[in-house]
C-alpha cells in the first residue's frame, strides 16, 4: 500500500523533496542516508509523477545495490520494480553489451585470481633479472595486489604509467609491468573492470545515438557514497546527465578512503563549482543517530584536523546517550593483545555486538590467530589459520621428523616435492628410506640426481642443527617461505615456538601434544548462534555499526602508514581513523603501544586533538599523543 507521508527530520525532508537539477547531500556517519535515497525515489514517483523506469540508482558494491533495492521494494510494497539499481560496473557493462558494438566473447571479465596470476608471472620474470627483488617476491602475495591497485588507479585517473607511485618495490619497472599486463589480457581476450569503464566512456563519446538513448532512459540519476567516485566514473556520469543535470549525489567527503583505486574527495568538494550555472543545492544531514555524543565529538575533533574538507555541524541525537571513549596505552603489543583477550572473555555472551578494527589485514589475521587459540570465535575463523592448522608448518614438521627422528617413507613422501622436485614415489621401495637406493634410481638422470643429492645434503644438515636454526634453514634455504607465501605469519609463530626448545624431539613432542588438544572449530559461527566478534580492517568496517569497538595499534608507521608521504595521503589515513571511530555506538576503545625506553614507539599524530583523554587518565606524560617523543609508560590492562 502506497503511503505519501514521508517522516524524517527537517534536513532529511528537504533532501527527499528535491525535484530537479543537481543536488549534493552531505550525509555524515549514521545520519540516515539510505532512508533519504529510498524516500526520494518514492517522492519522485508518487508525488512528482516521475516514470519509475527513468530512475537510475548507482552504488559501489553489489551488496549495497541489493540492500538499497530491498529497502525500496519493502518501502513501496514492490510497486515499482522498473527502477534500476546497480553498481557502476554493472550499469556500464549493460550499456556496452546493449550497444551492439561488442559480442559477449570480447566482454569476458578477468577475475581477481586471474589478474594476480598474470602479475605474479610478470614480476617473477623481472625478479629473475633483478635478484634484489626476489625477497620482495618471497614476502607474499601483497605485492601483486599492490601492483594491481596501482594499475587500477592509473587507469581510473587518466594518468600515464610514468605517474605511478614510487613507494612499492617494482615501481621502476612499472611501465614494463603495465604494458605486459595489457598485452596478456588482450591475448586471453579478457578485460578488467577498469577497461570496462574506459570502454563505456569511449562508446558514449563516439556514439551519439547510444548516448541519447541512455539520457532519455535515465532522466534521474542518484548515486550513493559519491565520495568514492573516481575520474573516469565521473566522466561517464557527466555524459549521462545531459542538459537536464538531474543528478542527486549522497556522500561524506570525510569518509573518502579509496584513493588507492583512484577515488578522490575533490568531486564532492568541487560539486557546487562544477554545477554553478545550474543552481546546485546542498543538503546537510547533521544529526547522527548512531554514536554516543562523547564518541562522535572526539571523532569530529580528529577529522577536524584535515584541511581539504567540507564544513559540517554534525550532532548526536542522544539515542545512545553520551557513550564513552576509553583511552588505553600499553608498553608492548603483547600486553595490548592480552587486554583485548581479557575484554572479550568478559564479554563472551555479547561478542556479536563487538568489533576490533585494524589498519591492515595482517593485523586482523594476527589477532584472529590469537583469538582462535583462546577459543574466542571470530568472523575470520574459517580463513585464519593458527600455525597448528597451517600446511606449511605441517611440511616443516615432516622435514624435522624425517631429518631428526626416523627416515620413514611416510615422512619422505610429504617433503620430497615441497617445493616441487619431480621426485617419484617409485624411487622409494622400502619403509625406511635408503638414501643410496634413491640415488641409484636416478643414476641415469643427471638433473634429477643433482636434485636428490641436494635434498639429502640439506636433510643431513638439518639433523645437526638446533630447532630454531633448522626451522630458519628449512624456511629460507629449502624454500618453504617461497612455496607458501600466504602463511608467513604461521611460520613465524612456529619459529618463535622453536626458539624455546634446545632439541628437536622436545619441540616435536610439544607439537604432538598441542595437536591432540586442538579443538575442531569448524562451524564455530553456527555453534555460537552467530555470537562471534568481528575483526575488520578500517576499509572493511565502512557502513557497519557496533555497540562496542576497539581500535588497536594507533601508532606512527601503522596509521598513518609509512607509505603515506603526501598531505593528501595523510588526510586519507586520518579519514580511515574517523570511519573506524564512528562505527561505535556506545563504547570506543582506542589504544597505542608506547614501547620501552630502549625502543620507544610514537602514538599516532592523529590522536593529538584528543590527547587530553590520555592526560586525564595517566597524567601529563610524554607518551600521551603529542608532537613530542614517546617514552615507556606503565601498562594499562583495564577492559571496559
Amino acid at each position: 500500500m502506497k503511503n505519501n507521508n514521508f517522516q524524517g527530520n527537517s534536513a532529511q525532508m528537504m533532501a527527499i523533496s528535491h525535484y530537479k537539477g543537481p543536488a549534493m547531500v552531505l550525509a555524515g556517519p549514521g545520519s540516515g542516508k539510505t532512508f533519504v535515497i529510498v524516500s526520494r525515489i518514492r517522492y519522485l514517483i508518487e508525488v512528482r509523477g516521475v516514470v519509475p523506469s527513468s530512475i537510475l540508482v548507482i552504488t559501489f558494491t553489489k551488496a549495497a545495490a541489493f540492500e538499497m533495492q530491498q529497502r525500496f521494494m519493502k518501502n513501496t510494497d514492490s510497486s515499482y520494480p522498473e527502477v534500476t539499481f546497480g553498481t557502476f560496473h554493472s550499469i556500464f557493462y549493460q550499456i556496452i553489451k546493449n550497444s551492439g558494438h561488442y559480442n559477449s566473447k570480447h566482454l569476458e571479465i578477468a577475475n581477481e585470481s586471474f589478474k594476480q596470476k598474470i602479475i605474479y608471472n610478470i614480476l617473477f620474470s623481472i625478479a629473475e633479472k633483478d635478484p634484489s627483488l626476489k625477497e620482495e617476491m618471497d614476502s607474499g602475495s601483497d605485492i601483486c595486489k599492490n601492483v594491481l591497485s596501482e594499475i587500477s588507479r592509473i587507469k581510473n585517473s587518466s594518468l600515464k604509467s610514468d605517474d605511478c607511485n614510487s613507494c612499492f618495490a617494482f615501481s621502476k619497472y612499472f611501465n614494463e609491468i603495465f604494458e605486459k599486463y595489457k598485452r596478456a589480457l588482450k591475448e586471453f581476450e579478457k578485460i578488467d573492470f577498469d577497461d570496462m569503464i574506459l570502454l563505456c566512456y569511449e562508446l558514449l563519446c563516439n556514439d551519439e545515438t547510444l548516448l541519447d538513448l541512455c539520457r532519455k532512459r535515465f532522466r534521474f540519476i542518484l548515486i550513493d557514497e559519491y565520495q568514492d567516485i573516481n575520474l573516469m566514473q565521473y566522466k561517464v556520469i557527466e555524459l549521462l546527465i545531459g542538459k537536464e543535470k538531474n543528478l542527486f549525489i549522497v556522500g561524506d567527503d570525510d569518509q573518502s578512503i579509496y584513493g588507492f583505486r583512484g577515488s578522490e574527495p575533490k568531486f564532492m568538494l568541487e560539486f557546487a563549482d562544477s554545477f554553478k550555472d545550474d543552481d546546485p543545492k546542498t543538503y546537510n544531514l547533521n544529526i547522527n543517530y548512531r554514536c554516543g555524543s562523547d564518541i562522535l565529538n572526539n571523532a569530529l575533533l580528529v577529522i577536524g584536523e584535515n584541511k581539504e574538507r567540507l564544513l559540517k555541524d554534525l550532532k548526536a541525537d542522544g539515542s545512545n546517550g553520551t557513550g564513552c571513549l576509553v583511552p588505553l596505552k600499553f608498553t608492548t603489543k603483547e600486553n595490548q593483545y592480552n587486554s583485548i583477550k581479557t575484554f572479550l572473555h568478559r564479554q563472551k555472551d555479547n561478542l556479536s555486538n563487538i568489533s576490533i578494527i585494524c589498519r591492515t589485514n595482517s593485523e586482523c589475521m594476527s589477532i584472529a590467530a590469537m583469538l582462535k587459540e583462546e577459543k574466542i570465535p571470530t568472523n575470520l575463523d574459517e580463513c585464519s589459520k593458527s600455525f597448528l592448522e597451517s600446511e606449511s608448518v605441517m611440511v616443516l614438521i615432516n622435514y624435522l621428523k624425517f631429518s631428526c627422528v626416523e627416515r620413514r617413507r611416510e615422512f619422505f613422501y610429504k617433503i620430497m616435492n615441497k617445493p616441487l622436485r619431480y621426485i617419484s614415489r617409485e624411487a622409494v621401495s622400502t619403509e625406511i628410506v635408503n638414501e643410496m637406493a634413491v640415488k641409484r634410481f636416478y643414476k641415469s638422470n643427471k638433473r634429477m640426481l643433482e636434485e636428490v643429492n641436494k635434498l639429502f645434503s640439506q636433510i643431513n644438515m638439518i639433523s645437526h642443527m638446533r630447532p630454531s636454526l633448522s626451522v630458519r634453514y628449512i624456511r629460507k634455504e629449502i624454500g618453504i617461505d617461497r612455496a607458501f607465501p600466504k602463511e608467513k605469519e604461521q611460520l613465524d609463530e612456529f619459529e618463535k615456538l622453536a626458539r624455546t626448545f634446545e632439541d628437536t624431539k622436545s619441540l616435536l613432542n610439544e607439537m604432538e601434544k598441542r595437536m591432540g588438544e586442538k579443538v575442531d572449530e569448524k562451524g564455530a559461527k553456527k555453534r555460537n548462534n552467530g555470537n562471534f566478534v568481528k575483526l575488520l580492517t578500517m576499509h572493511g568496517s565502512k557502513g557497519l555499526e557496533f555497540d562496542m569497538v576497539w581500535i588497536p595499534d594507533l601508532n606512527e608507521g601503522i596509521i598513518p602508514s609509512r607509505g603515506a608521504a603526501t598531505e593528501s595521503q595523510i588526510e586519507e589515513e586520518r579519514r580511515m581513523l574517523y570511519v573506524a571511530m564512528t562505527r561505535a555506538k556506545q563504547a570506543l576503545m582506542v589504544s597505542f603501544v608506547t614501547g620501552t625506553k630502549e625502543n620507544a614507539m610514537l602514538p599516532s599524530r592523529f590522536l593529538r586533538p584528543i590527547r587530553s583523554k590520555w592526560t586525564l587518565k595517566y597524567g601529563d606524560q610524554p607518551s600521551s599523543p603529542s608532537s613530542g617523543s614517546s617514552t615507556s609508560s606503565s601498562n594499562s590492562t583495564s577492559s571496559r
